[in-house]
């Protein structure tokens, strides 16, 4: 037990995975406020419940980011970094939502529509952490770019 303590926290200095993990939590509460309102309660359209559910996971990403991945360094006020992020993550919200919208557009599959979640929120994390580290987070008192 001791050895994979000290794994994880060895693990735990690199940003990325910081992020990575965060994201993780951000994705299950997404994918369960998804499937709960568009599968489970069928109260709205898949493309629909995803917004809902990325907004969820968009606020709870950014207060586990801003208190463990870039605690480290001196931000703009809260507000000012809350608004970046909504900003940064709007283009991967607009991607997950484009996918499960134009696959429900097609066919109502679970698992096609299933697959359209996955691959939208995959081909958002690359550019969101980018966002992050140079814009969201970025050091307080660097030039704008």
């Amino acid at each position: 037990m001791e050895l994979i303590t000290h794994l994880f926290y060895m693990v735990w200095r690199y940003r990325v995975v910081r992020v990575g993990l965060i994201g993780g939590i951000g994705l299950l509460v997404q994918t369960l406020t998804f499937e709960t309102l568009a599968f489970w309660l069928h109260v709205l359209h898949p493309s629909t419940a995803v917004i809902i559910g990325a907004e969820l996971g968009i606020i709870t990403n950014f207060f586990l980011n801003n208190r463990y991945s870039f605690n480290d360094r001196s931000h703009a006020p809260l507000w000012h970094r809350l608004v970046r992020f909504h900003l940064v993550v709007s283009g991967s919200l607009l991607t997950q939502w484009l996918c499960v919208f134009l696959t429900e557009q097609v066919t109502h599959n679970f698992w096609w529509l299933h697959l359209a979640f996955i691959v939208g929120v995959g081909l958002g994390f690359v550019s969101n952490y980018t966002g992050y580290r140079l814009w969201v987070w970025k050091h307080h008192g660097e030039s704008e770019v």
